[in-house]
């Protein structure tokens, strides 16, 4: 008898061991979010925490003004930059931040801080910051959750939206990828000699950011040479035309066409058609 209870008072304690050693898991008034974008050469992640409304008057009370804010709940909201990006003309290298912000009535302060490991803003030091600076205020339709994206994405630049209640702030992040997209192909040629399609991305990069236009013709020339794609084809007809050589463009463009047809790329198609038609009001 004395075994049996023995035996059973171990399994109870090891039950409730094991029921204390459990994370408790139950619904966060804060979840947890991330949000990425890319854009140039350049990432950007934000991760941070969103409080919702609750019925209560937000900006102004619950986050009072001329205060700092950890800009978000829990953990202060944090900013990563894979790539370096300029703020208003501000160079912020790549790394990880912290972003806090002092909200007003019509003008916000950002802050981006080098300390990424502050609950709130406890332990703050403001000359860890890597900048500040100002920022409207926006109106915005009513949002519950504290939220934070990005938008107008383009080739070299994001904006960062920050948005609550009604109020909405954003910034634009900018990355200049002309050096580092130069630097970039010069070392994949070197490590991959005779690749179709590399030589054609640089001979497009070239173009497309109105670059050298007689490398990028070389660049061409020397894709269309391992093997002739509509493709390739197109891209050294833009670089003709880019050197002012006309004549070559259309004929090289026709070809491109022709295959692009029997490729039935109808939308590559109309893309030559496009441009076939300007060469040619050209002549």
């Amino acid at each position: 008898m004395k075994k049996i209870l023995t035996i059973g008072l171990l399994l109870i304690t090891a039950a409730t061991q094991k029921l204390s050693a459990q994370e408790l898991e139950l619904p966060q008034p804060s979840p947890w979010a991330q949000v990425s974008q890319k854009f140039g050469l350049a990432q950007a992640t934000v991760t941070y925490s969103r409080p919702s409304m609750k019925g209560r008057t937000i900006f102004g009370s619950l986050v009072p003004y001329g205060e700092m804010w950890r800009t978000g709940a829990n953990k202060a909201t944090e900013l990563k930059l894979e790539g370096n990006v300029a703020i208003n003309g501000q160079i912020l290298p790549a790394g990880a931040y912290s972003l806090f912000t002092i909200p007003g009535e019509k003008e916000w302060t950002v802050i981006i801080n080098k300390n990424t490991e502050l609950w709130g803003t406890g332990g703050y030091k403001q000359e860890e910051d890597a900048m500040r600076f100002q920022v409207k205020v926006q109106s915005h339709t009513s949002t519950e959750s504290f939220t934070i994206g990005f938008s107008n994405i383009k080739d070299n630049s994001a904006v960062l939206e920050i948005y609550w209640e009604t109020t909405m702030i954003s910034f634009e992040l900018t990355n200049d990828f002309l050096e580092q997209g130069k630097t970039n192909i010069t070392e994949a040629i070197a490590a991959a000699e005779n690749t179709m399609s590399l030589y054609n991305d640089a001979a497009e990069f070239y173009l497309d950011n109105n670059l050298d236009a007689k490398q990028a013709l070389e660049w061409a020339k020397k894709s269309v040479a391992q093997r002739e794609r509509y493709w390739n084809l197109f891209t050294l007809a833009k670089a003709y035309a880019k050197n002012g050589m006309n004549k070559e463009a259309i004929e090289t463009a026709e070809k491109a066409l022709t295959l692009s047809n029997e490729a039935k790329n109808t939308g590559f198609s109309q893309g030559i058609e496009k441009e076939l038609n300007k060469w040619k009001s050209n002549k």
